[in-house]
């Protein structure tokens, strides 16, 4: 009786389940966003290069994350050609700055910084997984195939991969 009088009880979890799910993407989209961030890698190339790196950067992780949602594995999405000239222009335009081993190790300070807030992502993740489970009944094959949680184990893989968490 109480579930045909009070049907928003039902709807709270999944309400909530969804709003979580939104700010784990937006948190995924953040990540991403730092590491676009202009780094020391690309301090002695000239403004106009500089800039055109951080925009393959950008591209190439939006393409791989479409690549990813229309199912392609991580080695099809590096093997695209799209993603292969975007990273050979890159390669190229990063073979103009001669680096330092300094430089090589403050990007690696940069990219331990983000490290755990990856981490932080991913047990916030396997969190909301098990709420999928305990409070909408969801079994394991049904979290895999949920769109949501699909998009940000891709999103957490792209990550893990950059920063090598």
């Amino acid at each position: 009786l109480a579930k045909f009088l009070l049907p928003e009880e039902e709807e709270k979890p999944k309400d909530s389940l969804e709003v979580e799910a939104d700010r784990l993407r937006q948190w995924a989209q953040s990540l991403m966003a730092k590491l676009a961030q202009p780094n020391p890698s690309t301090s002695g190339l000239n403004p106009a290069d500089t800039k055109e790196a951080e925009r393959l950067t950008t591209e190439i992780a939006e393409l791989k994350a479409d690549l990813a949602a229309q199912g392609f594995t991580e080695k099809d999405q590096d093997t695209e050609e799209r993603v292969l000239l975007k990273l050979v222009r890159l390669a190229e335009l990063r073979q103009w700055d001669h680096r330092d081993k300094k430089h090589d190790n403050k990007e690696a300070l940069q990219h331990k910084g983000i490290q755990g807030e990856v981490q932080q992502l991913r047990a916030k993740i396997e969190e909301h997984k098990h709420r999928l489970r305990d409070e909408l009944g969801f079994t394991q094959k049904e979290v895999k195939q949920d769109s949501v949680m699909f998009e940000l184990d891709e999103r957490l893989s792209s990550l893990c991969k950059i920063v090598g968490a």
